[in-house]
């Protein structure tokens, strides 16, 4: 156990790999392999095994109905009918109901699985138990079939009006018949071949089912559903071999297929069987195989338990003092002890969270310098924009002008000098104070009155709920600016009157989006592009360029309000060009909801 401790982690682990991973993967292999051997034999000559028994049967069935016929083929009957080159009815007649009578009568009273029994000659007359009329329409197509004289072959599955039958046919040549070939055809009751193969039972939910030479179904126990032809991907498996086995995968799982092709019959017998229902016999064998891998497994995990708590202890002790680092504990020292990986380690932890100790109360100086210097150019920037004068000389000449204008009954001038008081009190009144959306909209609804009266073809609409902008923050001159450039770009620059301005907002996204929305020509598209692209990275300087025209020495107004917006209240606040043309530009101020206290 000591020389153990004092191992490298390197061949620690290298040991935990060789007790643990490196046996695992060598037996989980071979025992897998073993049992899926075991199980796949065992299933493909089970099933072989049930399908030559199913053949076998059916083989030994159609022999001894094949050697039923031969006394009729030999019979005189027979050949007088093949020989037979008169078309009279009545002798056709007469002759049909003597061979019905003498030979096809005994048979079927012997043999009740026999469905009818047909005789035609190669005049493609016929004379049978059942509908010779069937007959002679199934001659020509048999005959194409039928390769060797004197040797039945299954034809496939015939539909009757009472059942379903399988034919069975034969071209024969008797000597009693001067060398005139016949066709004789047996419709054997398909029910009969149906109890031979449901007699076999392949697992639980096994079957067995049987095509004929030309691939065409004759029975398949899943009557609803049931393939008219042996699938394509079957056919392929299965070739040009007499017999075999392979596997398909389908939803249930993986399905042994067997198939065989007899000589006899020209039957193809198929079987289907979940490879699942068929390992009961080594579930005993798969059962120690599994006791003996977690005995193994077990073992394994108790030496490499060994080696891992020598290195965990270690490693532990490590992850706590890291937790307490990160929690803000700089104090937190390792023990100078262990050799090798972990000391190294351990002495590494102590050097890094001295350097974090030194660099993190370098920062924090320096974030003091840096928010004394913000709130610095805070104060600066705000107390430079608003100009400040006498407000009592102001307030008494404005009041002058406003009774003078009152008594010479100049409602005019008297609505005007009122908003221009309202204006310049704005301005005066707690300039360093907290401003909110409300208050920014009557001192902007001031100026738009003062301008409406100045032109009498100006209107204006501000669309805002009053309750919601009372708790929405703003800077002071936010709005202005904005409004002064709609009259100044829009409008004067292009020397049109002014029309409209619409002033509206609401929530959007977590935020309040103000829109400020003029009628006059707007600005061209690269210059839209240049500004927004500048108020979305913060540029320090105006952006190149007025604000909606011309390309003279930059306007500062929409870059200082998007500035002060950014100063004070941060990302993603500020201002948002959404669309300048022919018809109108539309500006967006972004503004807080809810802003921490003292924040404004």
């Amino acid at each position: 156990m000591k020389r153990l401790r004092n191992m490298s982690l390197q061949k620690k682990i290298l040991v935990m790999m060789i007790f643990l991973y490196i046996p695992l993967p060598i037996i989980g292999w071979v025992w897998y392999e073993k049992t899926y051997n075991v199980i796949e034999r065992n299933a493909v000559d089970s099933s072989i095994q049930m399908v030559n028994q199913v053949n076998t049967h059916l083989e030994t069935y159609f022999t001894e109905v094949q050697r039923t016929m031969l006394p009729m083929l030999a019979s005189d009957l027979t050949g007088a009918f093949l020989n037979n080159q008169d078309d009279d009815p009545y002798k056709r007649y007469e002759l049909s109901y003597r061979i019905d009578k003498e030979l096809f009568s005994n048979i079927l009273m012997n043999r009740t699985d026999i469905y009818g029994i047909s005789l035609i000659s190669d005049r493609i007359k016929a004379t049978s138990s059942s509908s010779f009329t069937m007959a002679e329409q199934r001659y020509t197509s048999y005959l194409a079939r039928l390769k060797a004289s004197g040797k039945f072959r299954i034809m496939g599955l015939e539909a009757t009006p009472s059942n379903q039958v399988v034919a069975m046919a034969m071209k024969f040549t008797p000597p009693q018949s001067n060398m005139k070939e016949g066709m004789l055809i047996v419709d054997m009751k398909r029910d009969e071949m149906v109890q031979i193969i449901q007699d076999v039972q392949l697992g639980r939910t096994g079957f067995v089912w049987v095509a004929d030479a030309e691939n065409q179904v004759i029975y398949h126990p899943q009557s609803e559903g049931m393939p008219k032809v042996v699938p394509a991907d079957y056919l392929q498996e299965m070739g040009t071999k007499q017999s075999g086995a392979f596997t398909v995968r389908t939803d249930e799982g993986r399905k042994l297929i067997v198939f065989i092709r007899s000589d006899r019959t020209d039957l193809t017998l198929i079987s289907e069987v979940l490879l699942s229902e068929l390992n009961q016999s080594i579930v005993t064998v798969s059962r120690i195989s599994v006791v003996v891998l977690v005995l193994l497994f077990l073992l394994s995990m108790l030496a490499a338990s060994v080696v891992v708590y020598s290195m965990t202890k270690s490693m532990v002790k490590l992850l706590r003092l890291m937790k307490s680092a990160e929690m803000g504990d700089f104090n937190a020292k390792a023990p100078d002890e262990g050799g090798q990986e972990i000391g190294s380690l351990f002495r590494g932890f102590n050097k890094m969270v001295e350097e974090i100790k030194r660099l993190v109360e370098i920062v924090h100086v320096s974030e003091l310098r840096e928010k004394e210097l913000e709130v610095k150019q805070k104060e600066s920037l705000l107390h430079a924009m608003q100009a400040q004068i006498n407000p009592h000389f102001l307030y008494n000449t404005l009041e002058f002008i406003n009774s003078n204008a009152i008594v010479e009954g100049n409602d005019k001038i008297s609505t005007m000098i009122g908003s221009l008081g309202d204006m310049f009190r704005y301005n005066v009144q707690h300039p360093s104070g907290n401003v909110f959306l409300a208050d920014e909209i009557r001192h902007i609804e001031a100026y738009l009155s003062i301008q409406a009266e100045r032109y009498p073809s100006f209107t204006y609409a501000v669309e805002v709920d009053r309750e919601l902008a009372a708790s929405v923050p703003a800077v002071r001159f936010a709005l202005q600016p904005i409004v002064e450039n709609c009259f100044k770009h829009g409008y004067d620059r292009h020397k049109l009157r002014p029309d409209h301005i619409r002033i509206s907002g609401g929530r959007a996204d977590g935020r309040f989006v103000l829109e400020i929305t003029d009628t006059g020509k707007g600005m061209p598209g690269e210059r839209l592009a240049r500004y927004n692209a500048a108020f979305a990275r913060d540029d320090a300087e105006a952006p190149n360029g007025s604000e909606q025209g011309g390309d003279g020495p930059p306007s500062i107004g929409l870059h200082n309000v998007h500035t002060r917006l950014r100063m004070i209240f941060g990302k993603p606040y500020g201002l948002h060009i959404a669309r300048s043309d022919e018809s109108g530009t539309s500006v967006l101020i972004a503004l807080p909801l809810q802003v921490a206290e003292g924040e404004v």
